[in-house]
């Protein structure tokens, strides 16, 4: 049985799990259980009397900042570096998780044992032969850190919230009307003016004293820590180093590529050139043109000049009609059937119909399939030779590792001999160096500083750190938290303390010319006067970039404006700008079927949005009606945003402070 893969677990020793997701699960929320938490004060926050774990929390903060740095290309701008609104994000988004993984657990939604059974017996990663296989489903766990009770406990949970998501948003439907009324709102534009109050600029023009700064620190120098840091001894086991270290020979690799010589074929392939004829509600006419094209290429004419005068392709066109050489799979189905059907260089297709419009097609060449020689593939059969070896020796030191570092645990030199790996060590590792992207995985720290580990002196678990990369670490240096003097906060402080009065003062302005805009005045001398930039008549859609996502949102819950009386908001940007709205005009005009749809309704259209993106799979429609994803994601994104808001919810102020210090 498989549940019955527990034996394999130790569970003598004290562990503290992360569930790293080695599956692909199709729902938006993978693996938000919290399996770190602690007692006492050792959480970030509570939902509902639920805890979310310091760990958990330090890993979507850290989480959060890489993809920021990789968006960015590896440094983040100011205007997005805001430590303490990037820490607000991170723990918003747990909240929400954590409220929605409650909302699942109290309606009763599970895995059933056969089921759980079934659905990873299903999983090709834990397959030989097509068949389940209790032994590589246990190593590849082991492999990645996992224990077979954490994995099916995650997989549960994950399960059972892509149930409850599924049950939401595949079965949104509209009737007819109010199909209509969605797209017409999703395309709907909002003519504009605001004002935009730049922070960054007024950050430039504003002072702070000496003495501000000082009463500051002192009003809060209990915050102003030096975080709890340590020095530590590791063995480091990498698929990748132990690949680099393997040699293939040339006769291991031409053995691999006998055996495996069918999978080294090139498929059948074609070389040819079209023309396109798009198609608007007049097929019959563009067939029949298309017919005469081809009758003028048979009498004689030539194909690439035809290409060039007629085709709406202007890609291929300006070529003649070519599209090069292709294989099966790189074009449209209905496309790719015909071309194939041509065997003789120079003959023409019937007019093939697609989504692109009507083809006529020449075939330029017909080319077999074909073997691959050994000198095409040679590198990548090496390659995959080396991976296979490597595999093999990580799984077998794997082990070693494990046994090794746990059965001696007050030291790592018996795991060093056994595995042949270097025993390194670490300078100080606080959390705050991002620049060894090793020791700053934030699992280091927060395993270094456990109980186990920091406290009885012993080696730590074998810890996954990426993709066949695991660690074991033991702490060699320990220091607490260590009150930072002045000097050493001094221009973070400034920096923040002119942060915080310059949004004051936009703040302050944005107010003023909110009002007296309301009351009549004009934007320009508005602007002008509170030292904002106007920006009028912008013509604004669901996804334009103009304003950032929350501010356009925002724009489109405001009620729909008169002709004598605009509608006015403020927002505060993602990059703390500030923005004062005016609402002039909603351009697109409702048709009639909408209008109907809205009577019926009673609802403003402007407080209805379908901004989500369809999801891939499309459950049935409903008789008298459809199915939309894009309602199914906005309802279960409003559903998110009311568990959120209904749940009791306890935060540690601490968390969002990365100077304040706190148990891990």
């Amino acid at each position: 049985m498989l549940l019955d893969l527990r034996e394999y677990v130790r569970n003598s020793k004290p562990v503290k799990y992360t569930l790293i997701t080695i599956i692909c699960i199709p729902f938006a929320f993978v693996g938000i259980n919290s399996y770190f938490s602690g007692g006492g004060a050792n959480y970030a926050a509570k939902v509902d009397g639920e805890e979310i774990g310091l760990r958990e929390f330090e890993q979507a903060y850290f989480q959060q900042r890489q993809q920021l740095q990789q968006m960015f290309g590896g440094e983040i701008p100011a205007a997005f570096n805001d430590e303490t609104r990037l820490r607000q994000q991170a723990l918003d988004s747990l909240l929400t998780q954590q409220a929605l993984a409650n909302t699942v657990s109290n309606n009763g939604f599970a895995l059933s044992d056969e089921t759980l059974a079934k659905n990873i017996q299903n999983i090709p990663i834990f397959q030989r032969d097509g068949n389940f296989d209790k032994d590589l489903y246990r190593r590849e766990l082991q492999s990645r850190s996992m224990t077979v009770d954490q994995f099916e406990a995650g997989f549960r949970d994950d399960s059972a919230i892509a149930q409850f998501r599924s049950g939401i948003v595949d079965t949104a439907f509209v009737l007819p009307g109010e199909k209509s009324r969605l797209e017409e709102l999703s395309g709907q534009i909002r003519k504009t003016d605001y004002v935009r109050f730049e922070l960054a600029a007024e950050v430039e023009n504003t002072e702070v004293s000496d003495e501000e700064v000082q009463t500051h620190f002192d009003e809060n120098a209990d915050s102003y820590n030096f975080p709890e840091r340590v020095k530590i001894q590791y063995l480091e086991l990498s698929r990748d180093e132990l690949k680099a270290a393997v040699d293939i020979t040339d006769e291991e690799a031409e053995e691999y590529f006998e055996s495996n010589s069918g999978n080294y074929i090139t498929g059948e392939e074609r070389k040819a050139s079209h023309i396109l004829l798009e198609v608007d509600g007049d097929l019959e006419e563009k067939t029949a043109q298309l017919l005469d094209i081809k009758k003028r290429i048979e009498e004689g004419e030539d194909f690439a000049a035809l290409a060039a005068e007629f085709s709406t392709d202007i890609g291929s066109a300006e070529n003649g009609g070519s599209l090069g050489q292709f294989g099966k799979g790189a074009m449209v189905p209905e496309f790719e059937a015909a071309v194939f059907a041509l065997t003789e260089p120079g003959s023409l297709s019937e007019p093939v119909q697609s989504e692109f419009g009507l083809h006529l097609i020449k075939l330029d060449e017909a080319i077999p399939e074909r073997g691959k020689t050994f000198d095409e593939v040679k590198a990548e059969i090496v390659d995959i030779l080396k991976v296979q070896a490597a595999d093999r020796e990580y799984v077998d030191l794997y082990d070693i590792l494990s046994e090794q570092t746990f059965d001696n645990p007050e030291s790592l030199d018996l795991g060093a001999e056994a595995t042949g790996l270097e025993i390194k060590t670490s300078d100080w590792i606080d959390g705050t160096d991002n620049t060894d992207p090793v020791l700053s995985n934030p699992q280091v720290l927060s395993t270094a500083l456990s109980d186990t580990v920091l406290q009885d002196g012993n080696n730590s678990d074998v810890i996954e750190l990426g993709e066949r990369f695991v660690m074991v670490l033991r702490v060699l240096e320990h220091e607490g938290p260590r009150p930072k003097t002045l000097d050493d906060v001094r221009e973070d402080l400034i920096t923040q303390l002119k942060s915080d009065k310059a949004g004051e003062a936009l703040d302050s302005a944005a107010a003023a010319l909110l009002e007296a805009a309301k009351s009549g005045a004009e934007l320009e001398p508005l602007a002008e006067e509170h030292g904002g930039e106007l920006f009028e008549g912008q013509e604004l859609g669901r996804n334009s970039a103009e304003l950032d996502r929350n501010a356009v949102s925002q724009l489109f819950k405001l009620a729909k404006p008169t002709a004598d009386k605009p509608v006015f908001d403020s927002a505060v940007l993602d990059n703390g700008d500030r923005a004062v709205m005016v609402l002039r005009e909603i351009l697109s005009e409702p048709t009639p079927q909408v209008e109907a749809a809205e009577e019926s309704t009673g609802e403003d259209p402007a407080e209805t949005t379908a901004e989500a993106e369809p999801e891939e799979s499309t459950p049935a429609e409903p008789a008298g009606g459809s199915y939309d994803p894009r309602l199914g994601n906005a309802e279960f994104t409003l559903l998110l945003e009311n568990l959120r808001a209904k749940a009791e919810v306890e935060t540690n102020p601490a968390v969002l402070n990365a100077d304040d210090t706190y148990p891990q």
